[in-house]
């Protein structure tokens, strides 16, 4: 760990686990911002769902709505398996920065080697860093008849038939660029039933919260009813607005299909 980078650790309250994020000190920070937002101004391919600007999970569930079959894969650590390398030539050879610059740009925008998991650069720049790769992947899913969408380390392809074989060629590119696909968070759906895709559901044409999320604003729900600390009201009714949100968002989803 470097100087620029401070290391902290959260809590995964899904996991009931602590974890480590690094993150940048508070210049650096600022410069980080300023290349992201450069960034961002690039246009990107209309099947990368994040870090795009305008889409989102609910976009990127919608685009397999009417699909026969759905398989999604994830990629294992995704931040800290993106190599400095990588960087640097996206950086170099993309971008045509020197050498000079692009060694800064990713002595910046790395820690130990790899992205950090802290920093506002890196979802932008893990698609940037891996775009050859994500090119390619969507040239073999697109030859086989499919559709793909990326969330970050959430890949979907879907299709009236997915191949295991164009699946293998995905994971033979993630393993071309360093990284891994994990096997514990593969799905597989064929057929009429729902699919959690993105953390949304999709079932007969239409986008749907799951029955977790439905719980959640329940709880919420009875919870400010039964709480007296105005503190603790405050922060339940925020998430609580936040949920509905997310409710709101897909019922507008349907509506414009």
């Amino acid at each position: 760990m470097n100087d620029l980078y401070i290391e902290k650790e959260k809590f995964n309250a899904k996991k009931q686990q602590p974890f480590l994020v690094q993150v940048p000190n508070g210049s650096l920070m600022k410069v980080l911002q300023r290349i992201k937002d450069r960034l961002s101004k690039i246009a990107m391919p209309s099947f990368i769902h994040c870090p795009a600007p305008g889409r989102s999970y609910i976009t990127n569930a919608k685009a397999h709505i009417n699909s026969r079959e759905v398989r999604s894969l994830d990629i294992r650590k995704y931040f800290p398996s993106s190599q400095s390398g990588r960087v640097y030539w996206f950086f170099y050879e993309v971008m045509r920065c020197s050498p000079d610059v692009a060694g800064i740009l990713t002595k910046l925008s790395t820690v130990d080697g790899h992205l950090p998991t802290g920093s506002p650069l890196s979802p932008i720049l893990s698609y940037f860093a891996h775009m050859d790769m994500w090119e390619a992947i969507n040239e073999q899913v697109e030859s086989a008849g499919c559709t793909l969408t990326v969330y970050m380390d959430d890949v979907t392809i879907s299709g009236s038939s997915v191949p295991c074989s164009l699946i293998w060629q995905v994971k033979k590119e993630f393993h071309r660029c360093g990284l891994c696909d994990n096997k514990k968070k593969e799905k597989h759906y064929v057929g009429n039933k729902a699919r959690k895709i993105t953390g949304v559901i999709t079932k007969d044409g239409k986008l749907d919260l799951p029955n977790s999320q439905r719980k959640k604003m329940h709880e919420r729900h009875q919870a400010i009813e039964r709480e007296t600390e105005h503190a603790e009201i405050k922060h339940l009714m925020q998430s609580l607005r936040g949920l509905e949100s997310q409710a709101q968002q897909i019922r507008k989803a349907n509506e414009n299909m």
